[in-house]
């Protein structure tokens, strides 16, 4: 027996709210049940979420999101150049001292595995290791040899005009997070804590396995979509190599994110082979239990992204 996380989201900034309660409508809405006051209470949040979701959509609309789908665009170009030359000089270059200054940048990019197309979250929380790699007295003198001190500092300066963006965005007191998001916001709130207290008394008293896989799926979400949080408050420290969800979505995302959507989903719960995955706003559904990144490949909150 499984009960649904009861851990509060009125904290969460808007793109990572939204990933929540698109999972939980999602997981909610695939439990196959008899209990009355179940249908009438997922009936209910369904309706508040659509609404949520028509207000959310419309505040991605704005002049910030079309700022950042830019911004973003333009880092791609930067570092597409940054590891194109490195590869080059690493794999044209007979010379030693010549090509281990390509191996070395070349390195950096395959150590974080970054991806022009993932959740703007992930992105920027890669491009944020990167730079501090980047910054050593090594890697910088690898880089000013091969004339890309110029790129890698233009790629730093928009990854941080990204991020200021999307803070601002985040923010409920921002311009477009008020009016009707923040009223949608939260009714879809109350609903959605009312319908978790009584999946989990169900669970006490007469549990399901329907609701305990849903509960186990959406826990898993929540969790990554926790984990994502974190990271972006900590400014983007994650593993080199570490798998991040690209959704979507609007990332903030996510789909990430993004929008990515650049999250299909991560398919990393061998428990639940029959999980459908979440889909971010715009995103296309995947499989596994990936979770919706704010953010994806271009302005995807999810998310955030919040790409």
């Amino acid at each position: 027996m499984t009960k649904f996380t009861d851990k509060a989201v009125s904290h969460f900034p808007l793109a990572f709210f939204y990933s929540a309660m698109q999972s939980f409508d999602q997981r909610i809405g695939a439990v196959t049940s008899s209990l009355e006051r179940l249908n009438q209470q997922r009936t209910q949040l369904h309706g508040l979420f659509t609404t949520f979701d028509e207000a959310y959509k419309q505040s991605r609309k704005s002049m910030v999101t079309k700022n950042v789908t830019d911004l973003d665009k333009l880092r791609d170009n930067y570092a597409w150049v940054m590891e194109r030359v490195a590869v080059l000089w690493a794999e044209k270059l007979d010379e030693d001292e010549l090509n281990i200054h390509g191996r070395r940048v070349q390195q950096v990019f395959k150590d974080y595995n970054f991806r022009t197309t993932e959740a703007l979250v992930a992105e920027n929380a890669k491009a944020d290791n990167m730079e501090q790699r980047f910054a050593e007295a090594t890697l910088a003198a690898d880089l000013e040899a091969m004339g890309l001190t110029e790129l890698n500092r233009r790629f730093a300066a928009v990854t941080a005009e990204i991020k200021q963006i999307m803070q601002q965005r985040n923010e409920e007191n921002s311009a477009i997070a008020t009016g009707l998001v923040k009223q949608t916001r939260t009714a879809l709130e109350q609903a959605y804590l009312q319908m978790i207290t009584y999946l989990n008394a169900v669970q006490e008293l007469m549990p399901e396995d329907a609701i305990s896989q849903a509960a186990q799926y959406y826990n898993e979400d929540f969790r990554k979509i926790e984990q994502q949080l974190a990271q972006s408050r900590k400014g983007g420290s994650v593993s080199p190599g570490a798998s991040d969800n690209p959704g979507t979505g609007d990332n903030p995302g996510t789909g990430d994110n993004p929008g990515t959507g650049d999250n299909p989903g991560t398919g990393d719960n061998p428990s639940a082979p029959s999980d459908p995955g979440t889909t971010e706003p715009g995103g296309q559904q995947g499989g596994g239990t990936g979770t919706i990144t704010p953010g994806g490949g271009g302005d995807n909150p999810g998310g955030m992204d919040e790409n």
